[in-house]
């Protein structure tokens, strides 16, 4: 294979890498319906709190640590108290 075809693949690998996460997210939202945003900023807090007691240092979000953990956190609990308010109206 010669270097451009080789340039080529590996830029559709990576494609593929951001597809796939778009295939993960949409099969979620899929799932949770409304909860999306909630399920899956406390699994992200949850995870990341993990990942960080098993002494994982370097991070792919675009939010590094501390503050991927109080962002996911805030927005869980945002999404929480959106959710509650409109359970009460209904």
């Amino acid at each position: 294979m010669d270097a451009d075809a080789e340039r080529r693949l590996e830029r559709g690998r990576e494609l593929e890498g951001y597809a796939f996460t778009f295939c993960k997210a949409a099969f979620i939202a899929l799932v949770l319906r409304r909860y999306t945003l909630l399920g899956t900023s406390l699994a992200a807090t949850a995870l990341y709190v993990a990942a960080a007691r098993d002494g994982v240092t370097e991070w792919r979000c675009f939010v590094k640590p501390p503050w991927v953990v109080a962002f996911f956190g805030i927005v869980a609990a945002i999404e929480a108290a959106r959710l509650g308010a409109t359970a009460r109206r209904e």
